[in-house]
Formats: structure tokens, C-alpha cells, sequence
């Protein structure tokens, strides 16, 4: 017996990086401007969706496209668009760039702005941190160790009182961290994982979840949430996925192969091969051809269709993959919302996933 649906949860991957996350020349072009991200927020306010996520990035890829060489920051952001919407806000941070007692102290400043709306967004890895000059040489092998650890701390530091902690990577005597967070204990915590380890933190440490929308792998929904329970707790799991709507499944597909038509050949390599040395151009043509569609955004699966085929998929994560919301990303964010608003809101609503 299939259960009925539930409030299908729907978020916005914010625009902090020009251009999306298309890696072609024939994709929408724009800047991460705040008046952009403002407008998105308030037009995914006034459709029904119901928060905002905005990564850390602070390097880009060049390319002909110089993809994500301009970006805002997430703090800065979410703190911005705090007195401009009522949606819940999600902010990126990355453990091994700030200190625990930092962010602790920032994210109690962040509730407070919101009125009880902000959480945490952890991102355990990523290569620009060795441009940077802030990633040691062996943290992957290590990598969930500290976050957990990081996390640990800035949670007792969320309580309020003194807080003596000797732990392997940070150390702490008689610190306390004032005022407290609005939200009790605190904010909600949320990670991105694929791994192993990752699921074993999400599932002791987190309230919410980005995984695969694939849930017949063994790294799905149901699993999560059964690992979660073992430590007598509950998560919320979703996927990000990039959206190419069409008024028709064909239609959305030929919006995708004039995107194609404009592939940033050198950005794709930067991206997917960043250590290749050789014909840059000639390398990211045969990742996009072998990797075809993913490869022509960042690391996104892509979700291609017309209404049904959206509003289906959608409905078939929620009753049969047991996920609990999606986050978007639109080639273009202001159209992509609209059409959204039109085309597929409807049906969801017919369906009973969404308000």
C-alpha cells in the first residue's frame, strides 16, 4: 500500500555565483548580485516555497564563462535577506575555514536577525581550501572526525554556560558564548553527504539531510532515517536537483541541448579534472560527452520535463523514496520560479504535496 503524500518541502539554491550552475556560454549570464538574489527571494516567498539555501564558495573555475569567479558570501547574504522575506534561511559554512566559537557567536547573531529562521549548513571539503592555503594535506582522512568535533563544541556553546572542552582538535576552558539562539538548542543543522562517514554524522549530529534523489541505492532516505532512529533520533532528508522545465518534456529537452551548444569546454575540465594536463578544451568534451547531462552543470543532477514529468517526480520522491522536500536550482532563477509557479505548483497542489 503506497502512503499518502505529505507537505512536499520546497527550497532555493540561491544565485551566489555568476551564471548558476550551467557551465555553458548559451546558458542564462548574470552576476551574483544581491538585488538578484533579493528579487528570488521574495518571488519564492510570494509561489509557496519554503526556504532559502545558500552555499559557500569562494573561488571560481574560469573558463570563456569564468564560472563562479564572482561570488557572495552566505552569512553576509542570509543576514541581508533576513528582514526581506519570512522564509526559513539556510547558511553555508565550512569547519576547517572558522572556529567553532566564531561561528557559534555568528549563527546566535544570525537567529536573532531572522527572528528564529536561520540554520546551518556544513560543507566538510573542498578543493578551493588548498588554494586558500586552509586545508591540511591529509583531512580527507580525518575530515568527519573534526566536523564532528567542531560541531560538538558549537553546540554546548549554544547553551550558554562556560564550556571546558580537551578535545583531539580544539580546546576550550571556562568559554561561554552570549546570548543563546533564539531556536532551542539551536539551530538546525544540515549536511550533504554520499559517503559512509557522512551518513554515520548526518545520522548522529544533523536535523536535515541532502542526499541522492536516487533512493533505490543503498545511500537513500529510508536508510538515513533508520540510522538516525538507532541513536534515538529523527532527520529530514532531500535532494538538489537542477531544474530544466519545458511546457513539454520535448521542449525542456531542446532547452537543454541549446545549453549544450554553449558548453564551456575548459570550465568542465576545471571542474571535473581540474589536475589534467594537456588539451583543456579536448578533455572537456569527452567528459561532457561521457557524462552528459551532469556534466554541463555542477555536480547536479539535472531533473528534465515538462509539468507531469516534474510533478511526478516530485511525487515519487516523496510516497516512494520517503524524502521530505527538494532544493532547486533554475537556469534562470527569476523564469525558472515563474514557470514553476504556473506550470507545476498546480499539480502539486492537485496532488496534496504542497500548500
Amino acid at each position: 500500500m503506497i502512503d499518502q503524500p505529505k507537505h512536499f518541502r520546497l527550497g532555493v539554491f540561491m544565485p551566489v555565483g555568476n551564471n548558476g550552475w550551467l557551465l555553458s556560454k548559451t546558458a542564462p549570464q548574470y552576476l551574483p548580485t544581491y538585488q538578484l538574489n533579493k528579487d528570488v527571494a521574495q518571488l519564492a516567498e510570494k509561489i509557496g516555497f519554503d526556504y532559502l539555501f545558500s552555499m559557500a564558495k569562494w573561488t571560481g573555475y574560469g573558463g570563456e564563462t569564468r564560472f563562479w569567479d564572482y561570488s557572495i558570501e552566505s552569512f553576509t547574504l542570509m543576514a541581508a535577506l533576513a528582514p526581506v522575506t519570512q522564509l526559513r534561511l539556510v547558511a553555508s559554512i565550512a569547519p576547517i575555514l572558522v572556529h567553532p566559537t566564531i561561528v557559534a557567536k555568528m549563527m546566535a547573531t544570525l537567529d536573532d536577525i531572522s527572528g528564529g529562521r536561520i540554520g546551518l549548513n556544513l560543507v566538510s571539503s573542498d578543493h578551493e581550501y588548498t588554494r586558500m592555503g586552509l586545508y591540511p594535506d591529509d583531512f580527507d582522512s580525518f575530515r568527519h572526525q573534526y566536523i564532528d568535533e567542531w560541531l560538538r563544541v558549537v553546540k554546548r556553546l549554544w547553551t550558554g554556560d562556560p564550556v571546558d572542552f580537551a578535545g583531539e582538535y580544539f580546546k576550550l576552558s571556562g568559554y561561554a558564548s552570549n546570548p543563546r539562539p533564539i531556536q532551542h538548542p539551536g539551530p538546525t543543522i544540515v549536511y550533504a553527504t554520499s559517503s559512509p562517514g557522512g551518513f554515520r554524522f548526518a545520522a548522529e549530529q544533523c536535523d536535515e539531510a541532502f542526499i541522492s534523489s536516487d533512493y533505490k541505492k543503498e545511500t537513500n532516505s529510508r536508510r538515513l532515517k533508520e540510522m538516525a532512529a538507532e541513536h534515538g533520533r529523527t532527520i529530514k532528508t532531500q535532494a538538489a536537483l537542477l531544474l530544466v522545465l519545458g511546457e513539454t518534456d520535448a521542449d525542456a529537452q531542446q532547452i537543454v541541448q541549446h545549453i549544450r551548444e554553449g558548453a564551456d569546454l575548459e570550465a568542465i575540465t576545471n571542474v571535473y579534472d581540474r589536475s589534467f594536463e594537456g588539451d583543456r578544451r579536448a578533455r572537456g568534451r569527452e567528459l561532457l560527452e561521457k557524462g552528459f547531462p551532469r556534466t554541463l552543470g555542477y555536480q547536479m543532477q539535472f531533473l528534465i520535463g515538462g509539468p507531469e514529468r516534474v510533478a511526478n517526480f516530485i511525487e515519487d520522491m516523496s510516497v516512494n523514496g520517503d524524502f521530505d522536500g527538494m532544493l532547486l536550482v533554475f537556469p534562470d532563477f527569476i523564469d525558472g520560479l515563474r514557470r514553476f509557479d504556473d506550470l507545476v505548483m498546480p499539480l502539486l497542489r492537485q496532488r496534496g504535496l504542497h500548500p
